[in-house]
């Protein structure tokens, strides 16, 4: 049991927010957050007026357990365990959560614990997981001499951890998902929800995307099923499905779509759609925050799924038509002869609405930029930065030329802007001597890009220094690696810049191919790059290309820098002792002069 403490509490705050009310704090009632809750920049959640609203949250003290309700007492095996049911609840659902104050973690998911066992047990290897990863990281950025005690600390955290984790799965087994049922739907989506968290931080990133395009379908199932028109901005039944669960998916759903995810053609077609008569009656001027937050992430999915379906189809030219020539991953460099000209019309109107998009976001936007809260700044700033990346990365999936990508020199330099603006302010939000628990939606890929695709020197040095500086919050490593790619696309280009500081088309390398070796320190990271040089056949046939291949260890995929690229590993032998296959791009350049050496003998005889 644990002990009841004797720190007198403070007036308890009757009709006040849920947050103040569970730390028995005086609320003074302000809408829609309350001065406290926004001194101190937590979450500021209001007791719902609908009939199925479920009881507040655990008061953040333990010895108020004792003073709650028996209903309302959370069971825990151990004093371990309440323990890092507050590490999640003080730390970890709030960065979760980012800058969502009403997030699915910082509230769905904590109330769930009162009635679902492997929801508790769930939230509990999260707090876990958050301090092992945390005290990892201060065991290698610390002194030498602390640094075995803080990596033994850190392993007992992942030990518990891990144990929770299993505990949760056991009670996630007798979970049968049946979408016609609202408490199995629910508990079946709480369950994806945790595991796709959880097998995030253990740096199992295709585990948790299928866990979440399993919670997505259900969803999606679910959604068809009724006979409510789902809009795509908020749940079709909020007392079955919150809206915050509704959104978080919705959030899942666009990072899969971005990470390229199962090249699956027909699953593309279907979501890109979705939402498009919201879409098309959408507002010339958005009056709240909370309206363009949910058109930005309509628009989000549907932009990727369609810059996936430009990728899947070129793909399947290769399977079905057998062309040696058609793209086999989504990287790969377009060529005028197969530019997916059926889908010209229906990229064009999604740059309509991107660009319709920001022009009612700009009242907001200028607004929130003199405003005085960081939080608003950075939810408003990242909003901005993410549009203006997807309409780049839309309109590049179709470009044929690497030059194409400088007319959006103006939205590089926002992005830049914008992200040094976001990183000042998180400066106030987070401690930033330690990594932040959130999912990779931030501000890393359009940074990324901007490195990649913005030959400005300036800017795409700024963009590197800022993932650089930014690395070390992110627990899952990813952003390191990022940045250590793009530092090796740079380092290629750079040599190729011209004296009047421009760099030609053939100068211009893409990354194609990219191979991360999961727990394997000497092969963490492998990576193919390729450029064009030429139409030697005409431009009806694709382009002649160089190409370069990096292997890194796990040391340099996370050092960030730029390690020197070797000629002799070029085109040796492909990795026969590893457990990964030859990517199909690369026969590409044997295949190419093949046909060469055939059109020239043709041509001598």
């Amino acid at each position: 049991m644990l002990k009841q403490g004797k720190r007198k509490s403070a007036p308890k705050s009757r009709n006040g927010c849920l947050t103040c009310r569970a730390r028995r704090v005086k609320c003074d009632e302000r809408l829609p957050v309350c001065t406290l809750c926004s001194r101190i920049q937590r979450p500021c959640v209001w007791k719902r007026t609908q009939p199925n609203s479920r009881r507040p949250l655990l008061p953040q003290e333990t010895d108020q357990l004792h003073q709650a309700q028996p209903s309302e007492i959370l069971h825990f095996v151990n004093q371990d365990e309440a323990h890092y049911f507050r590490v999640y609840q003080e730390e970890a659902c709030l960065e979760l959560s980012r800058y969502n104050k009403s997030s699915a973690w910082s509230y769905t998911l904590l109330q769930a614990c009162y009635h679902e066992p492997f929801v508790l047990r769930a939230v509990v290897a999260i707090g876990a997981f958050n301090k092992s990863i945390k005290q990892g990281y201060f065991a290698t950025a610390g002194p030498a001499s602390e640094r075995k005690a803080n990596m033994e600390i850190a392993n007992r955290h992942q030990t518990f951890a891990l144990a929770s984790y299993d505990r949760a799965i056991v009670g996630m087994q007798q979970i049968v998902p049946v979408p016609q049922d609202p408490s199995s739907l629910r508990n079946a989506l709480l369950a994806c929800l945790v595991i796709y968290c959880i097998e995030l931080l253990l740096k199992s990133p295709t585990t948790a995307l299928n866990q979440g395009q399993n919670g997505y379908s259900l969803l999606q199932q679910w959604s068809d099923n009724k006979h409510a028109q789902n809009t795509g901005l908020s749940s079709p039944n909020s007392s079955i499905v919150d809206d915050e669960i509704f959104h978080e998916y919705g959030r899942i759903e666009l990072y899969h779509a971005i990470r390229w995810g199962i090249k699956d053609l027909p699953r593309h077609m279907k979501r890109r759609r979705e939402g498009a008569v919201t879409v098309q009656n959408m507002s010339t001027r958005f009056s709240i925050l909370e309206e363009a937050r949910r058109f930005q992430q309509l628009i989000m999915r549907r932009t990727f799924h369609l810059v996936d379906e430009s990728y899947a189809r070129n793909i399947m030219l290769k399977q079905d038509l057998r062309h040696p020539y058609t793209a086999d991953s989504p990287g790969e460099l377009m060529d005028p002869c197969y530019v997916p000209m059926d889908l010209v019309a229906d990229r064009d109107q999604y740059l309509k609405d991107i660009r319709r998009w920001i022009k009612a976001f700009e009242p907001i936007l200028t607004k929130a930029m003199d405003s005085s809260d960081p939080l608003t700044q950075s939810e408003v700033a990242l909003l901005q930065i993410q549009v203006l990346n997807a309409e780049i990365s839309l309109a590049g999936a179709f470009f044929t030329k690497q030059t194409e990508h400088d007319q959006f020199l103006p939205s590089f330099t926002q992005i830049v802007s914008l992200s040094r603006h976001i990183n000042r302010s998180n400066l106030k939000l987070w401690n930033t001597s330690s990594p932040v628990f959130n999912f990779p939606d931030s501000i890393e890929k359009p940074l990324y890009d901007t490195a990649m695709f913005c030959r400005d020197k300036t800017l795409r040095e700024e963009a590197l220094t800022i993932l650089r500086t930014t690395a070390h919050r992110d627990p899952t490593r990813q952003q390191a690696r990022l940045a250590t790619r793009a530092s090796f696309i740079v380092s290629l280009e750079e040599a190729n810049r011209l004296p009047d500081g421009t760099i030609p088309e053939d100068g211009r390398w893409k990354l194609i191919w990219i191979l991360h070796h999961y727990k394997e320190p000497e092969n963490d990271m492998t990576i193919v790059c390729s450029r064009k040089i030429g139409y030697p056949m005409g431009e009806q046939y694709p382009a002649q290309r160089e190409w370069k291949r990096m292997t890194f260890t796990e040391d340099e995929a996370e050092t960030m820098a730029s390690p020197a690229w070797n000629e002799d590993i070029h085109f040796s032998s492909w990795a026969p002792k590893r457990n990964f296959s030859k990517p199909a791009c690369i026969s590409w350049r044997e295949v190419h002069d093949e046909l060469l050496g055939r059109t020239d003998r043709s041509r001598i005889s």
